[in-house]
Order: C-alpha cells, then sequence, then structure tokens
C-alpha cells in the first residue's frame, strides 16, 4: 500500500499549462519551419505537432468513411493500401522527424517521441524504446509523461503478441499520479480520487477522495465532477447532500458523461 501524500500546494496550483499553438497560415508554418531548421528546439516541437495534427486528421477522416467508400478500394489504393492512411503516416514521419531533432532539449518533444515509438507513428513500433523514452520525459518532470506513465502501470500493458510490457503496479502507478497531480493535473487528481475511494493501491480515504475529487473538478474535468456528484448522493467523504449531487451531475452530464446522465435520472 502506498500512501497518498501530496503538498498542500497542491491544491491551489493551476492547471499546468502547455498550450501549443499549431499556425495557422501557410507563412506561418513556414517560418516555424524556417527556425525549426535553424536549429531551435521550440520550433522543432511545433513543426513535429503541427504534422502530427495533419496526420491525426487524415486519420479521422479515414474512420469517418462509410463501408465500401471507393477510397478503401482500387483505383484509389496499390493493393491493401490506403491514400489516406499512407498520407497520414507520411505526415507522422515527418512529425517523427523534428521530435527527434528536438527531444534532446524539449522535454514535450521527447514525450512526443515516446508515444512515437509506443504508437507506431512515423516509425516500427517498438515499445522497450518507447518506454524508456517515456520514463526519461516523466523524469524530467514533464507532467504528461508522469500522467501516462502512471496510466500505464494503473492499467498494466501487453505487446500485441501477449508478452509483458508494463506489468501492473499500483504502487508505481501512485507514484507517477503524484508527481503529475503535483502539478495540477486533473486528470491524475481524479485517478488518485478513485484509488482511494476505492483502496486501489492505497489504504481507502473518503475524505482525501473527496479533496482530490473536488480539486480535479474546479479545474473542469468532468469525471471528477460526476465523482463528486457521487460523493454527494453516497456521502462518501462529506455529508450527504442531494442537491449538489444533482449539480455536480449536471456539470458532468452536459460533456456527456454516461454515469452522470444515468444519475440524474435517477435522481
Amino acid at each position: 500500500m502506498t500512501p497518498i501524500v501530496l503538498p498542500k500546494e497542491a491544491f491551489a496550483l493551476e492547471a499546468p499549462r502547455e498550450e501549443v499553438r499549431l499556425p495557422k497560415t501557410k507563412a506561418e508554418f513556414e517560418a516555424v519551419l524556417k527556425r525549426a531548421e535553424a536549429g531551435d528546439a521550440a520550433a522543432q516541437y511545433l513543426a513535429g505537432c503541427t504534422y502530427s495534427a495533419q496526420g491525426d486528421e487524415l486519420m479521422h477522416k479515414l474512420s469517418a468513411l462509410p463501408s465500401g467508400s471507393p477510397y478503401l478500394r482500387a483505383p484509389y489504393n496499390i493493393g491493401d493500401r490506403n491514400p489516406l492512411s499512407d498520407g497520414a503516416q507520411e505526415y507522422y514521419r515527418l512529425a517523427f522527424n523534428w521530435f527527434e531533432k528536438a527531444a534532446a532539449q524539449d522535454p514535450g518533444a521527447l514525450y512526443a517521441l515516446s508515444r512515437c515509438y509506443l504508437q507506431g507513428e512515423g516509425t516500427a513500433a517498438h515499445l522497450e524504446k518507447g518506454k524508456r523514452l517515456l520514463e526519461e520525459a516523466a523524469e524530467k518532470g514533464y507532467f504528461r509523461a508522469q500522467f501516462d506513465l502512471g496510466m500505464r502501470y494503473y492499467h498494466g500493458e501487453k505487446t500485441p503478441a501477449g508478452s509483458g510490457f508494463i506489468e501492473q503496479d499500483f504502487d508505481k502507478a501512485i507514484f507517477w499520479l503524484q508527481k503529475a497531480a503535483a502539478q495540477g493535473d486533473a486528470m491524475a487528481l481524479y485517478f488518485l480520487g478513485k484509488c482511494c475511494e476505492e483502496g486501489t493501491g492505497t489504504e481507502q480515504d473518503g475524505p482525501l477522495a473527496f479533496a482530490l475529487y473536488s480539486r480535479a473538478a474546479e479545474l473542469d474535468n468532468p469525471w471528477a465532477q460526476c465523482a463528486l456528484g457521487r460523493c454527494y448522493e453516497y456521502g462518501l467523504g462529506t455529508p450527504k447532500d442531494i442537491q449538489k449531487a444533482r449539480q455536480f451531475y449536471t456539470l458532468a452530464a452536459e460533456t456527456g458523461d454516461e454515469e452522470a446522465l444515468e444519475a440524474l435520472g435517477r435522481l
């Protein structure tokens, strides 16, 4: 069992901000590329993010195509290759190249590079290398990497072939989630609250679960808002209050949260 010990300041922190503003025009993007080619790590990371977003957009279009679409069969493709997915992989390859150049100087790029290897985007999937880079980004204090690594330990993860990749380890999960939560990451705060509520990897602690959910809800996390509704409905870590339960369920339901919608129907 790992005790959850966060500094009091964690509950007063603003959410960590990392706003990646993608260039909106060709001229803006060309300026980014010029800085990237001159060795500017921040511009290299931004160039990678831009190409990655373009790949994601193509993959989204591909997933939205109806069955039998001409884009899914010849003559628009060669053999089993698809022009949209091929195009997406080309964007991912460009993204991978820029992330690789910036990774030594930019922790965000290091994290993005780890995900390229973990997901096989722009390069062959290499789970061990992806994990190593993810750990490196987390150790450098990058909150997204800390949360990602914590969740991989929380759920456990296996390769497609079924061999062990990351064994489920709640002690390590809580360690990394606390690192991200201490920086104000709302999802990390929510999952730590869930661990406290359920007694997963730590002592069951209703009041602490309520405090963690409350902080995450303040950061507009809908899962935490729904969890707070549950706390107020059943008196978990706080006195029962159906009016407040309805209030927080409504906030979560506005984002489409199914549990919150079901709870509102019950109340």
